[in-house]
């Protein structure tokens, strides 16, 4: 059993669901050195908002991590989380 708590485990699986889907439809240079500072930021802005209750607020806080990363690079492009399960951390972009 891991030592991570669960709001903790549960922010980083969102995390990695939402770049993965993100990476999949996005028009972006390859930059595989950006991946874990990408979703360190992504679980930095998910996290708090794991025990709210609202998908609402994590799909929010989601979309403020992919606009701030494409603030900072101007080559990427992409869609949007529009839902997330909060179940099993299954994101849909759109």
């Amino acid at each position: 059993m891991s030592d991570t708590p669960a709001p903790d485990r549960a922010a980083r699986v969102i995390a990695e669901n939402v770049y993965a889907a993100f990476c999949r439809q996005a028009k972006m240079p390859a930059r595989p050195l950006e991946e874990q500072t990408i979703l360190t930021r992504l679980v930095e802005a998910i996290r708090p908002q794991i025990g709210s209750g609202s998908p609402g607020a994590i799909v929010e806080a989601a979309n403020a991590a992919l606009s701030a990363w494409e603030m900072r690079d101007p080559d990427i492009r992409g869609p949007r989380v529009v839902a997330i399960n909060k179940i099993d951390g299954a994101v849909t972009l759109g």
